[in-house]
């Protein structure tokens, strides 16, 4: 039987997770420690040490951009680039790594950020090789946004090399709001290590990805810069979220003012309809998911806000086991033809990825969790 934190939805099979004695994991622990444990984490003094990374930068780069933010059209990086401009008053360039399924809400998105008053590069990888990646992904890691994770936390950085930008600045902290090993909870540097080990790259490296049809040339964009080159431009790259407290319906409210949208419905197995916006077939990466560890996006989203006091945990649980791992059919058939792969190729791959200890397929030939969730 799967054993589920006693605060939030989290099961033990996430990745990287852990829980204390009195069963409480340690992405809530960590929220305790943000918002309730006083003392815990001294805000005033990691804000204090932001402002002097910021007269850092701002020595190091006295002209042109003194910082760069990796945006995707969500409301967090649309946040971030509000925040450095009109809160700390630098000037960032945004670079997006272009997702490959971008939607009509994400580009929309994406002019709110530019209106914000910065330059912004939009990099976009050749189709081709992103097509071959994604299916290999989607085949082999059961994640198609390998390619996309990879980008976002290696393409910025070659822009910082060329602009000579000292300051790299992601959002949250993942380790800190979700769940990770205590060592990395208050870790404020991303770099070419933390890449390696969080940035969701399922243990594959670059060079894993070449093959008859994929060559190294192909990729260049995706290989980390080299590390002289880091050290001798001088740059960093930071979570905002180490800083500041991070809330992201907060965020929401200031970027809406700006013009930015959600969908106008709730997608298939997600519980708000602001998360994810650039995304067309995250509802297929969340499926596998679901099929791999028993849960999906609506849990992660619904334990936010039980962290944060939206929701209590027991209407959360019921809303989960309605929702969790639920796909469209309309995204389904899309992106069956994005790959050009038919439907029963698409549920021999998703079913390979099925974790036979915790689901099994019931009289209709659906997978439902062994145990339900308590």
């Amino acid at each position: 039987m799967i054993r589920y934190c006693k605060l939030c939805l989290f099961p033990e099979t996430r990745p990287d997770l852990y829980f204390n004695e009195e069963g409480a994991c340690d992405a809530c622990i960590s929220a305790k420690r943000k918002y309730q444990v006083k003392n815990a984490i001294d805000w005033d003094e990691r804000a204090k040490r932001f402002d002097e990374l910021l007269i850092v930068s701002k020595e190091i780069k006295p002209q042109g951009y003194n910082c760069l933010v990796p945006v995707s059209g969500g409301k967090d990086s649309t946040w971030q680039v509000y925040a450095m401009k009109e809160i700390h008053k630098m000037h960032p360039l945004a670079v997006t790594f272009d997702q490959f399924d971008q939607t009509p809400e994400g580009i929309h998105n994406l002019k709110v950020l530019q209106e914000i008053g910065v330059d912004h590069i939009h990099f976009t990888m050749n189709p081709k090789v992103v097509k071959k990646l994604v299916l290999k992904n989607f085949e082999i890691l059961g994640d198609h946004y390998w390619v996309n994770h990879v980008g976002i936390f290696t393409v910025p950085f070659h822009f910082a090399v060329f602009f000579d930008i000292p300051l790299v600045v992601f959002g949250e902290n993942p380790q800190l709001e979700y769940g990770g090993p205590e060592k990395s909870r208050d870790n404020l540097i991303m770099d070419r290590a933390w890449r390696q080990e969080f940035g969701l790259m399922r243990n594959f490296r670059e060079e894993d990805m070449i093959d008859d049809e994929i060559s190294k040339n192909d990729l260049q964009m995706l290989y980390y810069p080299e590390d002289d080159s880091i050290k001798e431009k001088k740059i960093l790259g930071t979570f905002y979220g180490y800083f500041f407290k991070w809330n992201a319906r907060e965020h929401l409210k200031v970027v809406k003012k700006l013009g930015w949208k959600g969908f106008s419905e709730t997608p298939s197995g997600s519980y708000v309809s602001y998360e994810n916006i650039d995304m067309k077939f995250i509802e297929i990466r969340e499926r596998q998911k679901y099929l791999k560890y028993g849960f999906g996006r609506a849990t992660d989203q619904l334990c936010i806000d039980i962290r944060n006091g939206v929701i209590a945990r027991e209407e959360a649980l019921k809303i989960v086991k309605e929702i969790d791992g639920e796909v469209d059919e309309a995204t389904i058939k899309e992106f069956c033809d994005y790959l050009e792969i038919t439907r029963e190729k698409y549920n021999e791959i998703m079913d390979s990825f099925v974790n036979h200890d915790i689901f099994v397929k019931d009289n209709h030939g659906n997978w439902k969790l062994r145990n339900p969730r308590i």
